[in-house]
């Protein structure tokens, strides 16, 4: 139990770097021994295989080359019951016109044409009749000899309609089907001619031939006779003809042969897979020393990567572990900010790029605590110093208006009065919305004040029902716009400059617009200042600011909205809802 308890403390204690190469060295270990046993199973299996994978690939070849076989009895069918071909047989056949009949019959051969084309394995299609006709569509090498014909002729009658094949002999190595046309019109079943097709039987076979690779031939046979043979030298012993399916080693030209054979139930056809047994054998060796080759490599290259990868995980959190103790020690000065680690985009790379963010955030906030103590004395110093009573500023205007009295300056007292109730309200009250009523006064102290500077350059004109003064507006939102009609209006214009202000009330709306005579502006100038991307010419509010503190407080449908054309002044109309003092 001691000993368990000192193998347990000392795996933990261990390095990752150590932990790792265990483990992988565990694997490797178990996977050699899995990859042992699947060998052994593998060539046992191997032995087994062998007598059955010729079975396997001639049986593959079989469903390839009668599907081919299948698909050319489709073709003569679809030829067969062609309405087209059934209507230009039954007129050739009635014509008495030469001429008519042969335009027909060339017809007839186009469309048989079209039909060769789409089965690359015919060399040619005849059509015979039993009224003297023998067409023929396609390139050949060899033309049947006419008992031949006769012979595929006199089968296709009989069949009455069916296909009918005639195997290849040694005069004449091509595949007849024979398949006979019959009216299916109104002389029902009448014969009107013979097709038949001359198949190529070498293409299908080489094209559908799996084990040409293998040094391997197929040989067809039915019964004694060869239909398909590549070469001579193979001829099936008497212990295998007539029988259905098997295998069997063979002496062919001294050299030991596998053949595997397979009887079709379709055609009767036997395949023979005819393999060197030799080269099997020596591929079951080659096999087994290359497989073992392979392992080995793997062994090597996997214990090779093994040892990098735990390196390359390893050394990285060393480096982290080394960095942290130099932060715990307080050696920031020793922590490397350009380390590799900084550069991955795995975990690791993570967990270095987080220390390092974590230690200049550290070492900032050391340096920000330091500085902010120094500019907190620093403010608290300047505060003293600004700490400047508005009530002073009051009292002077104060005093300056008494003055201005005193010595008849009515104009220059009226202007400090009006600026004096302009500071009170934009510095000493602190509240956000007021009445209508109010910012009209805050408006019309600020037009006094323009005034007095214009003289009789600038008019004021104010039109509002005094009913809608109750309703609530955010303060400065009049008098930014009325400034910024005499920045572009009156210091523009060569003659007077007339601002006006009006209200209209809705049913739930007050819409107040300030319109001015100056020299308005183009389309362009007039989309930018929908925009609000024209620059201000001021210090103070501007009219972005006045449209979003509408629509912060009453929602998108309040807001400024601008009317202007060139020689026809501007008007910038503030529309809001209908919000008295209770609503605030």
């Amino acid at each position: 139990m001691a000993a368990g308890r000192f193998h347990r403390i000392a795996l933990k204690d261990m390095k990752i770097k150590h932990k790792l190469m265990i483990v992988m060295m565990m694997l490797i270990l178990c996977f050699c021994a899995v990859v042992v046993i699947c060998l052994q199973f593998i060539f046992r299996s191997y032995d087994d295989m062998l007598y059955s994978q010729s079975a396997r690939t001639i049986n593959n070849s079989i469903g390839d080359i009668e599907n081919e076989i299948r698909n050319i009895e489709k073709l003569s069918l679809t030829i067969a019951a062609d309405a087209r071909i059934q209507d230009q047989l039954t007129k050739a056949r009635e014509m008495t016109n030469e001429y008519d009949r042969a335009q027909v019959l060339t017809d007839f051969k186009n469309k048989i044409f079209v039909y060769m084309l789409t089965e690359k394995h015919i060399s040619s299609i005849r059509f015979v009749t039993d009224f003297g006709y023998d067409l023929m569509v396609g390139q050949s090498a060899q033309i049947p000899e006419e008992s031949r014909k006769e012979e595929a002729v006199a089968q296709a009658r009989e069949a009455k309609g069916a296909i009918v094949w005639v195997e290849p002999d040694a005069g004449h190595p091509y595949l007849l089907a024979a398949r006979e046309i019959r009216s299916t019109g109104a002389n029902m079943l009448e014969p009107l001619g013979t097709l038949m097709f001359q198949v190529n039987l070498e293409s299908v076979v080489r094209q559908h031939q799996a084990f040409t690779t293998d040094g391997g031939e197929l040989y067809l046979w039915k019964r004694n006779q060869p239909i398909y043979a590549p070469d001579s030298r193979f001829q099936p012993g008497s212990s295998i003809i007539g029988s259905s399916q098997g295998y069997q080693i063979q002496e062919i030209e001294g050299t030991s042969r596998f053949i595997a054979y397979t009887t079709s139930k379709e055609t009767g056809w036997t395949y023979y897979s005819v393999l060197s047994y030799d080269d099997i054998f020596k591929k079951k060796n080659d096999l087994r020393f290359a497989l073992l080759v392979v392992v080995i490599f793997l062994l090597v290259t996997v214990v090779a990567v093994a040892y990098w990868l735990a390196r390359g995980i390893t050394k990285p959190i060393e480096r982290l572990t080394l960095q942290m103790k130099h932060a715990e020690r307080g050696d920031f000065d020793k922590i490397v900010t350009g380390a590799p680690e900084t550069d991955r985009s795995d975990e690791v790379g993570y967990l270095q790029k987080r220390f390092l963010i974590m230690i200049q955030r550290i070492d900032s906030l050391i340096e920000e605590n330091y500085t902010r103590q120094l500019m907190l004395k620093d403010t608290e110093y300047r505060a003293l110093q600004a700490q400047i009573n508005p009530h002073f500023l009051y009292n002077t205007l104060t005093s300056i208006n008494w003055m201005a009295r005193v010595n008849g300056q009515g104009a220059i007292s009226g202007m400090v009065e009006a600026l004096s109730r302009l500071l009170r309200n934009a510095i000493g009250n602190q509240v956000h919305v007021i009445s209508i009523g109010e910012e009209i006064g805050l408006l019309q102290d600020y037009m006094h004040i323009q005034q007095m500077r214009f003289e009789s350059e600038l008019h004021f004109v104010l039109d509002m029902d005094e009913r809608i003064h109750s309703y609530r507006i955010p303060k400065m939102s009049l008098q930014p716009i009325v400034e910024n009609a005499i920045i572009h209006g009156l210091e523009n214009m060569l003659g007077d400059c007339t601002i006006t202000v009006t209200a209209v009330t809705g049913d739930e709306s007050i819409e107040i617009t300030v319109a001015d005579n100056g020299p308005g502006m183009d389309e362009a100038a007039l989309e930018q200042l929908r925009a609000f991307t024209i620059p201000s010419k001021g210090s103070g509010i501007g009219l972005k600011n006045i449209h979003e503190r509408l629509q912060l407080m009453f929602g998108e449908s309040a807001g400024l909205r601008f009317h202007s054309s060139l020689g026809q002044g501007t008007q910038v109309t503030i529309k809001l809802p209908k919000v008295g003092e209770t609503n605030v």
